[in-house]
C-alpha cells in the first residue's frame, strides 16, 4: 500500500482529553439506560434518538458557578457542542448523526448556564481504520482497539474509504476517536474551534 499525498482525513482526540470533561450530572434517562451505556453507544457510532440523551444537566458542585462552556465538551456521558459549533456541523453531510437540544443549569437546578447547547449523536461508521498501518494501536481484551492519549499527526492510518460519504464518523473497533473530513475540519478551524477538537492528521493509505 502507498500513502496518498493529497487527500486529507482528520481524527479528533477530544474523547481522550480529560480537560474536555466537565462536572455535570443528569437525572435517569427515560429509556432506563445508564449514562455510561449511553456514552458507549454514542462513541460506537450507534444511531440514537433524543430519548437516549439527557434533556437537562446540572452542575455537580454547589460552590462552583459554571460559566459559558466550550464549543465541545463531555458532560454526564454526553458529547455536548455549542450552538456555534452545531451551526458549523449542520452545513455538512452528517448522514445519520443528529444534534439534540440540551439545557445546562447551575447546581440549584434553576439558574441557566450561559449559552445554547446540543448533544451530538455520531451515528455514522466507516470501515476505514487500518490497524496494521497504525503501529501504536493497542488491542484490548474485548477486541476493541485504542490509540495512545497523546495522539500525534500520522499515528492513525485509514483507507481511501474514509474519503467517501458523510463528513463525521467513527471507525469501530477503534474507540475513543472520531473522524472528520478535511472540509469540515477546515470549517471548524476557521470558526476557531481547532483546540477543543484536537485535530490530528491521518495517513490515507491506498492499495498499490
Amino acid at each position: 500500500m502507498t500513502q496518498s499525498q493529497d487527500a486529507r482525513v482528520w481524527a479528533s482526540r477530544a474523547f481522550m482529553d480529560s480537560t474536555r470533561i466537565k462536572a455535570f450530572t443528569a437525572d435517569p434517562l427515560p429509556t432506563g439506560m445508564d449514562l455510561g451505556q449511553m456514552a458507549e453507544m454514542n462513541e460506537a457510532g450507534e444511531r440514537m434518538s433524543a430519548e437516549h440523551f439527557p434533556k437537562q444537566i446540572f452542575a455537580e458542585y454547589p460552590d462552583k458557578k459554571e460559566g459559558r462552556q466550550p464549543d465541545l465538551f463531555l458532560a454526564a456521558g454526553a458529547v455536548v457542542v455549542s450552538a456555534a459549533c452545531a451551526n458549523v456541523l449542520r452545513q455538512f453531510d452528517l448522514g445519520q448523526s443528529s444534534l439534540y437540544p440540551i439545557k445546562l443549569f447551575q447546581h440549584d437546578r434553576r439558574t441557566p448556564v450561559e449559552g445554547e447547547y446540543f448533544c451530538l449523536n455520531i451515528g455514522e461508521r466507516k470501515d476505514a481504520f487500518l490497524p496494521d498501518h497504525s503501529p501504536l494501536v493497542r488491542v484490548l481484551g474485548d477486541k476493541s482497539m485504542k490509540m495512545r492519549p497523546y495522539l500525534e499527526d500520522g499515528d492513525v492510518a485509514v483507507s481511501p474509504a474514509a474519503l467517501e460519504g458523510p463528513d463525521l464518523w467513527v471507525s469501530p473497533p477503534l474507540i475513543r476517536i472520531f473522524f472528520l473530513s478535511d472540509r469540515l475540519t477546515q470549517a471548524l478551524r476557521t470558526a476557531k474551534m481547532a483546540k477543543v477538537f484536537g485535530f490530528r492528521a491521518c495517513r490515507v493509505v491506498k492499495p498499490n
